[in-house]
């Protein structure tokens, strides 16, 4: 097939993910009130990878990195204030609520990332006293994670809702240390699909291990505990060529919170009409 021995475009595998996502969330935000399919969120565990994927590349051709991750600090922190304003005022009639917020874990991405480089770089010229405040830098968020955490049931909710709005926390954005690793393990494993498509496996392994508690059964397997699942991006992660493809960047930053709020008020819709 033509579009094989072409491979696809960074524009086409955030293509495929935005589709793959849709369904994903579709099922999330409309499940109780429509019978949605297991299917929708099967597909929807491709999503993600290809998106963190497309950000460690991101990392590689940006040309201002500093740039690149104050786009996704921002776009961070205004779906954070989007989903406490949709959750305060808006809860979801099935029930949930929207914590969905990729945004977040990208940034930790990009952010772990650049200082770990910045890190190297400093020790290599033995500039020590940069290298460690790099290294600080590194630490922080991991350190606060465990901080916060513990204290969470203690901590006046003001100062929740700020800790949760303004500063990532690797314990605690979507997908956690898991999703922040495989970023960080596809900008290691750039431009070399044989190390890429080997760590992709081991990492979904590894979340087989975590996520169905080693219960064999169909049900957890395929009902219940599916994100290890995400092995179905493989291929297009195999297929991607290097290119660009199209731009469209502001569409995808857009699409993301956009999506969700227009699900929202269709299950609201939907709800009325019940």
């Amino acid at each position: 097939m033509d579009f094989i021995k072409k491979g696809l475009s960074g524009f086409d595998l955030k293509l495929f993910a935005l589709i793959f996502m849709t369904f994903d969330h579709v099922r999330e935000m409309l499940s109780g009130l429509l019978p949605i399919p297991t299917w929708f969120g099967i597909i929807g565990r491709i999503s993600a990878p290809l998106f963190i994927f497309m950000v460690a590349e991101g990392m590689w051709h940006t040309r201002n990195r500093v740039k690149y991750m104050g786009r996704l600090y921002l776009a961070s922190v205004s779906m954070a204030l989007l989903n406490n304003v949709a959750n305060t005022y808006f809860p979801m009639p099935n029930g949930g609520m929207i914590i969905n917020n990729i945004f977040a874990t990208m940034f930790l991405i990009t952010f772990f990332i650049h200082f770990s480089e910045k890190t190297f770089e400093a020790f290599k010229a033995r500039q020590f006293s940069k290298a460690f405040i790099n290294l600080a830098l590194i630490v922080s968020p991991i350190f606060l994670s465990f901080i916060f955490v513990m204290n969470m049931t203690t901590l006046p909710l003001i100062v929740l809702q700020i800790v949760l709005v303004a500063l990532p926390l690797p314990m605690l954005v979507e997908g956690g240390p898991i999703w922040i690793i495989l970023g960080i393990g596809f900008y290691l494993c750039h431009g070399n699909k044989k190390r890429t498509g080997i760590f992709y496996v081991i990492l979904c392994v590894l979340t087989f291990m975590l996520s169905t508690g080693m219960d064999f059964s169909f049900e957890n397997l395929f009902l219940i505990n599916y994100q290890w699942l995400m092995i179905l991006a493989l291929p297009s992660l195999l297929l991607y060529n290097g290119e660009k493809g199209k731009g469209m960047r502001s569409f995808f930053y857009i699409y993301y919170p956009a999506h969700l709020y227009l699900l929202l008020g269709v299950a609201y819709i939907i709800n009325g009409l019940l």
